[in-house]
C-alpha cells in the first residue's frame, strides 16, 4: 500500500510528466505474465498491433515458460522474461522500473497487478493501457486511475476478447475482423524431425492424451487416466501418444505398463515447449484437460476434446471449429476464473474432477475420429 500512497501523493507531477509524452505508439510493451495457455490464447492481441499499427516495435514481457513459444511467432519483435521472483520485492520492482524506462509509447497490461499498474505511470508512459479484473481486485482497483484506458473484463466473455477490445486504449477499431483472429502458436524444425523420428513406423491415426496440467487441481489421476487409455485402445485402432511433463513420468509409467505393447508412445518429458507444437500438430485428435497442451493443440487446428473440470470456459477455452468442451456437472463448479484461479479445491473433495465424465470423453473423440 505505501507505493500506492506514494503514487497518489506525487500523481500531480507525474501526470504533468506523462502529458509531455503524446501522440506515438512507436514502441509498446505487452505485459503477459500468465502461464502457457493464457499466453496462447492471447496471442491475437499481438497479431492485431501488428496488422493496424504495422510500424510499431512490439516488445512482449512474459512469464519465462512462454519465451521460446513468442521467439517463434512473427508478430513480436522483441521477448522479454520475468525475473525469478517476479515484481515481489525491492529488487522486482527495480527490474521493472528500469525495463520501462528503456523507453516506451505505451503499455498494454494483460495481467494486472498493483505494481505493474503503478510503474508506468511513475515513468511517464504516454499511453497506459490495461484489462481490469472482474474477481479480486483488492488495492489494484485504486490504481486505475492512473491508466489512460482501461478495458473491463466481463463475466461470460472470454478473456481473449476483454484483452482485444483493450486495443481501444491505443486508438485501434475493434471490429469483427480482429475478434475473429485465431490464436496462434510455431512449429520448430527440430521439433519436425524428431517427430518424423518419433512417429516413423507407428500407426496412425494418432490421439494425444494430455497426462496433467499446471494447475495439478485440474489433472486427472492416475486411475482416470487408464481408464481413459484403455478405452480408447478398446474403441479405436490408433495409437496412443502421452503428452506431459517431467512431473507426470511417473502416471505414464503406471499407464504404459498397464496397456497393450505397441498402442502407446510415452512422450512425457521428453519434449523441450518449444519442439512440443511439432508433435501436436500430428495428432488426429487431442484430449485432455484444461492445460497448455491443450492450449497449443487447439491453435494448430487439431481437433480437441477438452475436459474444463474446475475452469471457467465462459472466461476461456479452446476456441477451434472442431473443438468439444465438457464443463463439469459439478454444482461447485466452475471455481477457477481467468482472475480467480486457486491451486486447491476449496471445498477439499475435488468433485468436479474426481467424477469426470470418461465415458463422455472416450465417445466425443471416437465420433471425432469417426468424422
Amino acid at each position: 500500500m505505501i507505493y500506492l500512497l506514494l503514487t497518489w501523493l506525487a500523481s500531480p507531477l507525474l501526470w504533468w510528466l506523462a502529458s509531455r509524452q503524446k501522440g506515438k505508439t512507436g514502441r509498446v510493451l505487452v505485459i503477459q505474465t500468465a502461464k502457457i495457455g493464457d499466453f496462447v490464447t492471447t496471442t491475437p492481441v499481438f497479431r492485431a498491433l501488428r496488422l493496424r499499427l504495422p510500424q510499431t516495435r512490439i516488445v512482449a514481457l512474459l512469464h519465462p515458460v512462454n519465451v521460446p513459444l513468442a521467439q517463434g511467432l512473427d508478430s513480436i519483435d522483441q521477448v522479454i522474461g520475468l525475473p525469478v521472483g517476479g515484481f515481489k520485492g525491492w529488487a522486482g520492482k527495480r527490474w521493472l522500473f528500469e525495463q520501462l524506462a528503456e523507453g516506451y509509447d505505451a503499455v498494454l497490461i494483460l495481467s494486472p497487478n498493483l505494481i505493474n499498474l503503478l510503474a508506468p505511470f511513475w515513468v511517464g508512459i504516454a499511453q497506459r493501457v490495461s484489462v481490469l479484473p472482474d474477481r479480486r481486485q483488492g488495492s489494484a482497483r485504486l490504481a486505475w486511475p492512473f491508466l489512460t484506458h482501461g478495458e473491463a473484463h466481463q463475466a461470460g466473455q472470454l478473456f481473449r476478447e476483454t484483452a482485444l477490445h483493450s486495443l481501444a486504449g491505443f486508438g485501434i477499431v475493434v471490429d469483427a475482423a480482429l475478434l475473429a483472429l485465431p490464436n496462434e502458436i510455431a512449429c520448430s524444425a527440430a521439433g519436425d524431425a524428431k517427430r518424423l523420428a518419433l512417429l516413423s513406423g507407428r500407426q496412425g491415426p494418432y490421439i494425444g492424451l494430455g497426462l496433467g496440467a499446471g494447475n495439478r487441481m485440474k489433472a486427472l489421476d492416475s486411475l482416470q487416466l487408464k481408464g481413459v487409455a484403455a478405452q480408447l485402445l478398446s474403441h479405436t485402432t490408433a495409437t496412443l501418444v502421452l503428452v506431459g511433463t517431467e512431473a507426470d513420468r511417473p502416471a505414464a509409467a503406471e499407464l504404459l505398463a498397464a496397456m497393450p505393447d505397441g498402442r502407446v508412445i510415452d512422450t512425457s518429458g521428453e519434449w523441450e515447449l518449444v519442439d512440443l507444437p511439432s508433435l501436436l500438430a500430428a495428432l488426429n485428435c487431442f484430449v485432455g484437460v484444461d492445460s497448455g497442451a491443450t492450449y497449443m493443440a487447439d491453435a494448430l487446428g487439431v481437433p480437441v476434446v477438452d475436459f474444463m473440470g474446475p475452469a471457467d470456459a465462459d472466461d476461456q477455452r479452446p476456441i477451434g471449429l472442431r473443438t468439444v468442451v465438457i464443463r463439469s456437472a459439478e454444482l461447485c463448479a466452475p471455481c477457477s476464473h481467468a482472475f480467480d484461479a486457486p491451486y486447491r479445491c476449496r471445498l477439499g473433495t475435488r468433485a468436479c474432477i474426481v467424477n469426470a465424465p470418461i465415458a463422455s470423453l472416450v465417445d466425443q473423440v471416437v465420433r471425432t475420429l469417426s468424422k
